[in-house]
């Protein structure tokens, strides 16, 4: 009655736990350690700079949890139309998934306008890895070369987030005001998904699979009585 999908679902429980593990370390742990640094414009480097480095192993941890979601929903159609309940489980699934990436998409571009005004305005710094990024230099082989293009990448991928960060019709107070409460939204968001997935887990049970199916044919019969 039930196949193993043991790659998907991994990939599916793996991305899920990275991106809310991830936000709410974040949120509990760099933020809290950053205002250890006694005055307000330190911590915030502090915290641009940590979250920065996170964001493209949050990304990827996104990816990844989607990639296995889609394909667990994809090997799964069939028992969402026979098992009453299933359906109602994987839409609800979609549609805070959906809220959990806005919200870290969000969260991203207003961080960024944090990060440009209290980071890079002072060193001139790349956007994910905060680390300089040096003028063109000639070849010094292969590593070298691959180093230089992946800072590149770097570089373009934050003046991309930089520019977009910049259309946020906000200042850098309401800015910080926002981040606070998207935050807390994310690992929120998440830590819902969680549970939702332990009771998607539970509806692949034998024993509650046949009473969905059981339950949906008794409401075919119903309705074709009625």
């Amino acid at each position: 009655m039930s196949t193993r999908n043991t790659t998907l679902r991994a990939l599916h429980d793996v991305g899920l736990a990275a991106w809310f593990g991830g936000s709410l370390f974040g949120l509990t742990g760099l933020n809290a350690a950053a205002e250890e640094a006694g005055d307000r414009r330190t911590a915030d480097k502090l915290e641009s700079i940590g979250w920065a480095k996170w964001s493209p192993v949050n990304s990827a941890a996104i990816a990844v949890h989607a990639v296995g979601g889609l394909g667990l929903l994809a090997e799964n159609r069939k028992r969402a139309v026979a098992q009453k309940g299933h359906t109602g489980t994987a839409t609800a699934k979609l549609a805070l998934t959906g809220a959990a990436v806005a919200a870290s998409v969000y969260t991203r571009l207003v961080g960024k306008k944090i990060e440009d005004a209290v980071v890079h305005a002072d060193n001139g710094v790349s956007s994910r890895t905060t680390s300089h990024v040096p003028g063109a230099t000639a070849g010094q082989g292969g590593a070298t070369n691959a180093g230089e293009l992946a800072r590149e990448a770097d570089k373009r991928a934050g003046q991309a987030t930089s520019a977009a960060a910049q259309q946020l019709p906000m200042d850098v107070a309401s800015a910080q005001r926002q981040l606070r409460v998207l935050q807390v939204a994310v690992p929120a968001l998440t830590g819902a998904l969680v549970v939702l997935s332990a009771q998607a887990g539970e509806q692949q049970r034998p024993g509650d699979q046949l009473r969905g199916i059981a339950r949906r044919a008794g409401d075919a019969v119903t309705s074709l009585a009625a």
